[in-house]
């Protein structure tokens, strides 16, 4: 699925949008700041289809950006981008509904579809009441890449856990298996043996939400048994065919879906994309229509773009960059960035040097109405996101 509704931040991406589409110099001029915000991109739609939307935008008072070449019949396709917001796109489907060749009945059909999405999309804006939770990373693993050792003590790990509660962490991801790149796999009776008391021990002194980073169908059923609120599975459903049974037979629990190309392990081997955010939409669309046909219901599913899983630094960049158009998919939207690698190719640092970076990716989570953030120093997000929203919620005098 190629096409797609975009968001463009500013003019400089518009230009480059436009460029790619093949649009004159003289046209990107023009037509660069109408494109910044939602619009609508087509692939390959022929040159009698173009020039008919075209002709049909302008009349509504909306636009198309086309390929030069189109108007004359030059090419015989183009990549096409539609700005004018959800309204509009109504007046043109309207305005084509007595088209009947060209393939214009089922670009018009698609129209729908997207014009249904813009709406939705636009519901999604979480106004003044949009806070996200802050989920507490708490690894009881030798291993992993930021804070392994640091709390694989059973006692120290619970310690821990309420130190991340009264710093403000409204969820604690507990993780008994490191999954950083070239990690190796642990039996499911030593995962068990280091996150069930852990678990347990928070549950007995609170009512705190607990998510259990695991793909193992066994881990997760008994870690929902001592009190779990939330799967948190790095494979999407795809490491274990029993998980789905788990989620089935625990209604009230969440499924968090995340992307990864390859296995721990290998990811970072090369990792390569056609077009990194359609894939990433496309992987989440099998996986949610997955959960749905078995009875998972779409407000138990979080995804998870899994940054720095099976990614290069531009793929993590592009992803960051372009987080909000998740929100399309209707799910709970969360992000894990904290203090992972590819800051350090940004600028050189080690995990526990990345605090600042992270933070810059807060910042993005919180612009992008993303409604989790996986973090390990949950103290110093908390206060950047307070002072965010105190910003954001100020009053302004004229």
């Amino acid at each position: 699925m190629k096409d797609r509704i975009i968001t463009i931040n500013t003019i400089e991406d518009a230009r480059n949008i436009l460029r790619q589409i093949g649009v004159s110099s003289q046209g990107i001029e023009v037509m660069a700041p109408k494109a910044v915000g939602r619009s609508l991109l087509l692939h390959n739609i022929p040159t009698g289809a173009a020039n008919i939307l075209k002709q049909e935008a302008l009349i509504i008072g909306a636009d198309v950006a086309m390929s030069k070449g189109i108007v004359e019949g030059e090419k015989k396709m183009t990549n096409l981008l539609f700005m004018g917001g959800a309204n509009k796109l109504l007046s043109l489907i309207t305005r084509m509904r007595h088209y009947t060749s060209m393939g214009l009945p089922e670009i018009r059909s698609n129209l729908h579809t997207f014009r249904n999405q813009l709406l939705y999309w636009s519901l999604q804006d979480k106004g003044q009441d949009y806070m996200p939770k802050i989920m507490g990373i708490l690894n009881v693993t030798p291993d992993s890449f930021s804070d392994g050792k640091q709390h694989f003590n059973t006692a120290e790990a619970i310690k821990h856990a309420f130190l991340l509660i009264d710093e403000g962490a409204n969820i604690i991801d507990i993780g008994g298996e490191s999954t950083r790149p070239g990690s190796s796999r642990v039996s499911l009776e030593e995962e068990l043996a280091r996150i069930i008391p852990v678990i347990e021990g928070i549950k007995i002194k609170s009512n705190a939400c607990v998510s259990i980073d695991t793909y193992k169908a066994e881990v997760a059923r008994q870690a929902l048994t001592a009190g779990a609120n939330i799967i948190n599975d790095i494979t999407a459903l795809q490491g274990d065919s029993e998980m789905i049974k788990v989620l089935q037979d625990f209604p009230d629990s969440k499924i968090c879906l995340m992307h990864m190309q390859g296995t721990p392990e290998t990811m970072q081997q090369n990792p390569t994309y056609a077009n990194v955010m359609n894939e990433v939409i496309d992987f989440f669309i099998e996986r949610i229509e997955f959960c749905r046909n078995h009875g998972i219901s779409i407000n138990r599913i979080i995804i998870d773009p899994g940054i720095g899983f099976g990614k290069n630094l531009e793929h993590n960049l592009t992803l960051l960059k372009r987080l909000d158009e998740l929100h399309i998919l209707g799910c709970f939207i969360m992000l894990g960035a904290s203090r992972k690698g590819f800051i350090n190719k940004i600028y050189p640092s080690a995990p526990q040097d990345r605090e600042p970076g992270t933070l810059a990716t807060t910042a993005l989570a919180f612009q992008k109405k993303i409604d989790i953030i996986r973090v390990h120093n949950v103290k110093d997000n908390v206060q950047f996101l307070q002072l965010l929203k105190a910003v954001e919620t100020a009053p302004m005098e004229i």
